[in-house]
Order: C-alpha cells, then sequence, then structure tokens
C-alpha cells in the first residue's frame, strides 16, 4: 500500500496503509456495508483521504490475491468473498445457512423490486397466482418489507425492497437492478413486467 501521510481532525498524522488497514477491520465486522462518510467521521479524516485509502485498501486485496474484495454495495463499501472462492465456500455452507429462493419466490421479488411500492393483491395478479406465501417468505428472509399506507386501516400493504435485498444482490442502488431478463426466469412474467413499468 502506499505510505501518503494526512494530518487527522486531531491533528495526528496518520499513514494511508494505516487508515486503508483499519477500513479494512471495520468492513470485516461484517454489519453490513459502511458509508463513506460515517467512515470518515469515525476516523476523524477527511473524506476524500479515506476513499483513497479504500481505493488503496481494494488494489492490496487483488494485488496480493487475498480471499475478499472490497464492493460499493447498498450506498455503502463492503468486504465480499472474492468470485473465484464463491464456488468453494458455497459447497461449505449448509442449505440452512445458504438459503436459495425458488423461481416462485424469484419472481415474485421480481415484481416488488421492478414496481415498488406495490400490493400483495397486485404481486398475486401480475404473476397470475396467488403469492401470500411465497411474500411472507421474502419478508421473513427481511428482502422486502410492508407498509400500510398512511397507516390507514383497511388500505393494503405496500411492499418494497429493504437494504438487505441490495446487499445480497450486489447492488448499489436501485437504478443498478439488471435487465428483468436476468432476474426472473419466465420471459412471459418479463413482458408483464415490461408492460406494468410502462403503464405506471
Amino acid at each position: 500500500m502506499a505510505d501518503g501521510l494526512l494530518a487527522g481532525d486531531s491533528g495526528e498524522v496518520v499513514a494511508l496503509a494505516t487508515v486503508a488497514r483499519t477500513i479494512e477491520g471495520l468492513l470485516s465486522l461484517g454489519i453490513g456495508p459502511i458509508g463513506l462518510t460515517e467512515l470518515a467521521e469515525f476516523l476523524e479524516l477527511e473524506v476524500s483521504y479515506v476513499e483513497e485509502a479504500i481505493d488503496s485498501l481494494a488494489t492490496d486485496l487483488v494485488e496480493h490475491d487475498r480471499a475478499t474484495r472490497v464492493v460499493k454495495v447498498a450506498n455503502g463499501y463492503a468486504l465480499k468473498t472474492a468470485p473465484d472462492l464463491a464456488g468453494v465456500l458455497g459447497r461449505f455452507l449448509s442449505e440452512d445457512q445458504s438459503p436459495t429462493l425458488s423461481a416462485a419466490a424469484m419472481e415474485a421479488l421480481a415484481v416488488v423490486a421492478y414496481l415498488q411500492p406495490v400490493s400483495r393483491a397486485q404481486v398475486s395478479e401480475i404473476r397470475g397466482v396467488s403469492s401470500d406465501g411465497v411474500i411472507r417468505l421474502l419478508v421473513d428472509r427481511g428482502l422486502i418489507e410492508g407498509d400500510r399506507r398512511r397507516g390507514r386501516i383497511g388500505e393494503p400493504i405496500l411492499f418494497r425492497t429493504t437494504q438487505l435485498f441490495l446487499e445480497r444482490f450486489g447492488l448499489d442502488d436501485l437504478t443498478n437492478l439488471p435487465a428483468l431478463a436476468d432476474f426472473v426466469p419466465s420471459g412471459e412474467l418479463v413482458e408483464v413486467l415490461e408492460e406494468s413499468r410502462r403503464n405506471r
């Protein structure tokens, strides 16, 4: 890593390598993505210097072929497994530790992701089948959440994706959603979703 130096808010001179190592430690806690501003405030350093340290850490991990990589996800930074190790580590995890989503759950998740906020009835209508079970599953997994419209009794609960959804799918924000054809298994559903999006 580079040996750049910077005086922090306290006036103490901090080496770039030290900041990068500290950031690696913070990200390795696994508490979820940490925002750039949050890191800078915690470290009492300028945002630009913290960003430089993150870039240095990311480069170092790649150059030394380490097991993790720095990724920008859900409006923050996190450590993720290097792509070439994903298969090996995936086999190590049990099904309970690394649950996958069924095609039905992925379809329902796609409807919520691309059309949010959306009601349970709308999800079922678009899919052409009751979606109560998969909606419950997605809520239990923390991938979607529901809120009543303005808290009024009788109004349908509208569902939207969560921060965890962004993390699990490696997205920085919803503008980075992949093409529908890459996200759902049914070509017919893709057409329905595209039509629904155009009519919103």
